[in-house]
């Protein structure tokens, strides 16, 4: 058995820069990993199984973790049958990357388990198949990434800091509806390099692009944020395509009604 830490991450600024002709969007954003997620084994079995804490995935294709599966047997022609237990801790529709997560963390626990015929670059490529950020669960934990969010550049730096994760416990969001209503250079049009040498020099610039269509479907979410500010962070940004907001200052044991909070640390 292989047991596997599957790490969420965080969007500590995202741009969205022009719609292309494919279809997605032109993104760059600054990726960090936690030392908050879930946890995944993988072992032979006598017959394919999925199990989980969480009862709202199924096994079959709606499930990043199944599609990774059996992506991974295509590509190696092993089909053992594979018994995967996945404890979830990362919130669904959050912007926290569970799902990604999941997916390259099963191809690199499979790979591992079946004795490794798959390169690391080609885990990496496999798993760009699945969604645009799996491949950031490849890098060293903090990177630049641009395309569509599949291309890797990691950071010749360091941004170590705790803050708090807080998550309106009820509202989700799936990243397909954002991108379908959000408008590049909405939240800001500043170049992403400038942004990523605020973070080099230490005075970090938080923006998230996505942050206005997020509000226009769950208009509520504005109001949480406002409510997060009220409690004295010093910035609120949420990550990804919402709905979770990382909250930066010196807070301690921040409570609203309805919110879930987890202090978290990068690694």
């Amino acid at each position: 058995m292989i047991i596997r830490f599957s790490p969420a991450k965080v969007n500590l600024f995202f741009r969205v820069l022009s719609k292309r002709p494919d279809g997605f969007h032109e993104v760059a954003s600054l990726y960090r990993a936690l030392d908050f997620g879930d946890f995944i084994s993988v072992d032979f079995a006598k017959e394919d199984q999925f199990v989980s804490n969480d009862s709202s995935l199924k096994s079959d294709s709606s499930n990043l973790v199944i599609r990774a599966r059996d992506l991974f047997r295509k590509a190696t022609k092993i089909t053992d049958p594979i018994a995967i237990n996945l404890k979830k801790n990362i919130p669904i529709g959050a912007g926290l990357g569970g799902g990604s997560s999941n997916a390259a963390t099963l191809l690199s626990a499979l790979n591992d388990l079946v004795l490794g015929p798959l390169k690391n670059d080609e885990l990496i490529n496999l798993s760009a198949k699945i969604g645009s950020d799996c491949p950031f669960f490849f890098s060293k934990g903090i990177s630049f990434c641009t395309g569509r969010g599949e291309i890797l550049n990691d950071v010749d730096f360091s941004f170590k800091s705790s803050f708090w994760i807080a998550k309106p416990n009820k509202y989700s969001l799936l990243t397909l509806k954002v991108y379908e209503v959000c408008k590049p250079n909405e939240r800001s049009n500043q170049d992403p390099k400038e942004l990523l040498e605020s973070f080099k020099e230490g005075n970090p610039i938080f923006v998230n692009d996505l942050e206005p269509a997020a509000f226009r479907l769950i208009p509520e979410l504005e109001e949480v944020k406002q409510s997060l500010l009220d409690l004295g962070f010093s910035n609120v940004t949420m990550t990804g395509s919402g709905t979770a907001f990382i909250c930066f200052g010196d807070v301690k044991n921040p409570s609203l009604p309805d919110i879930s909070f987890n202090f978290v640390n990068t690694i």
